[in-house]
């Protein structure tokens, strides 16, 4: 066996700590859309469940930066080099923590994020291969459209048993909420890794992006506050639910480290390993409970991300 160049060694620990990383952050992910939904069903309703989560998430933010001393150097970088779009894409993470919020209830973790990432699939396949995010646009192989596949393949799987008869059409409806706002979440961990590579910093990616979010969460809140629909809102005592906005930093931080040595799409499949087993765990603890189809559909997904990640595709000028 020819040895691998000593170049390329380096290359591959990136990407393999990045992989545990993106791995990491999607359990983080399934956590935080469990606690947004139980927020949710406690009182606030999915919206405003959305708007605490980017508030918690922000707060968390500045904390981080004032923590790691960095409060002049970050103000330094956004004066300097910060342009609107750095905030926009910000509000491609809006439709999926809201759909997640209203989602969790209905189907449990481990179908809402199924049902996300097809639309997550998809994308991360369109945007490496136009190069969004990258240095330079990803070929799509074989083996990147075999993962593709087993994905959505997974997706299928899961949803066949993923709403009781029960939930009906409110079942459908979130699962294409999730699906459009999976593949939408996707060009914000792209422009968060352009982000990162202009500032340095993951940190800066994950403060604009949180406050772009915040922004547009909040005009979705006035609108529906205009038409009666946050009528009865309450805000439930149990401080536990509220955690689902800090942890967001944790996977917006993640996710803007992760693509630049992964891509969009290898991110995105690490991400789902992640979610995938411990929305599983979480549906085993709480009060969904458990399919053979879900279980499936896990390790389906388990298996696009084993061929894909590490071996990330050939540059198209390759």
């Amino acid at each position: 066996m020819t040895p691998s160049p000593p170049q390329a060694r380096p290359v591959a620990a990136h990407a393999t700590l990045a992989a545990l990383v993106a791995a990491g952050s999607g359990a983080v992910l399934s956590l935080q859309g469990r606690l947004n939904g139980d927020l949710a069903t406690a009182g606030t309703g999915p919206v405003v469940a959305a708007w605490l989560s980017y508030v918690g998430t922000l707060l968390a933010t500045v904390l981080v930066v004032v923590a790691l001393r960095r409060t002049r150097a970050t103000v330094r970088v956004l004066r300097a080099s910060a342009s609107w779009w750095w905030f926009a894409v910000g509000l491609c993470s809006v439709p999926v923590v809201v759909a997640m919020a209203a989602g969790v209830p209905l189907v449990g973790v481990a179908v809402a994020t199924v049902c996300s990432v097809a639309g997550q699939t998809v994308a991360g396949l369109a945007l490496d291969a136009r190069g969004v995010g990258l240095p330079a646009p990803l070929r799509l192989t074989a083996r990147r459209a075999a993962a593709g596949v087993a994905a959505v393949a997974g997706l299928g799987i899961a949803v066949l048993g993923g709403a009781g008869a029960e939930t009906g059409w409110a079942a459908v409806v979130a699962g294409l909420a999730l699906f459009v706002g999976g593949a939408v979440l996707c060009g914000q961990q792209a422009g968060n890794g352009r982000v990162t590579q202009l500032s340095g910093d993951p940190v800066v990616a994950t403060l604009t992006s949180v406050t772009g979010g915040l922004v547009g969460i909040s005009l979705v809140c006035a609108v529906v506050a205009a038409v009666g629909g946050l009528d009865g809102v309450a805000l439930p005592p149990q401080w536990w639910l509220y955690l689902g906005g800090p942890l967001g930093t944790l996977v917006t931080v993640a996710a803007a480290y992760a693509v630049r040595h992964l891509g969009t799409f290898v991110l995105t499949l690490a991400v789902v390993g992640g979610q995938m087993v411990t929305a599983v765990l979480l549906d085993v603890l709480g009060v969904v409970g458990l399919r053979w189809q879900t279980v499936v559909a896990t390790a389906v997904v388990g298996v696009a991300v084993l061929l894909v990640v590490g071996r990330p595709g050939p540059r198209a000028s390759e």
